[in-house]
């Protein structure tokens, strides 16, 4: 389902990023150049963004208490915390987590 969405998007990112180019001369098409370019960006980018990782080795990583479903994939994961940096991971939820 992600993949049809994301597909639509990168779709609408590159027509509103022509139609920027395509306006330039007229010095009217900056504001749809830079749209179309984060729309594009935040496309290619967003399926890393969320991605469950391993267990944070080192530092003061510590899990939270926040746990959800993950809807691709429909595992348990838990947002691990750095308080040094305040970087987030997703982590999937095991047994051994939970002790």
């Amino acid at each position: 389902m992600n993949a049809g969405w994301r597909g639509w998007a990168l779709t609408a990112g590159v027509l509103i990023t022509v139609c920027g180019i395509a306006l330039w001369a007229d010095d009217a098409g900056w504001m749809l150049l830079i749209l179309g370019a984060v729309v594009i960006v935040t496309v290619l980018l967003e399926p890393v963004y969320g991605r469950a990782t391993n267990r944070p080795q080192g530092g003061a990583w510590r899990p939270t208490d926040e746990k959800f479903v993950d809807p691709e994939t429909g595992k348990l994961l838990t947002v691990w915390f750095d308080p040094a940096s305040g970087d987030r991971r997703y982590v999937e939820d095991t047994a051994a987590d939970r002790s």
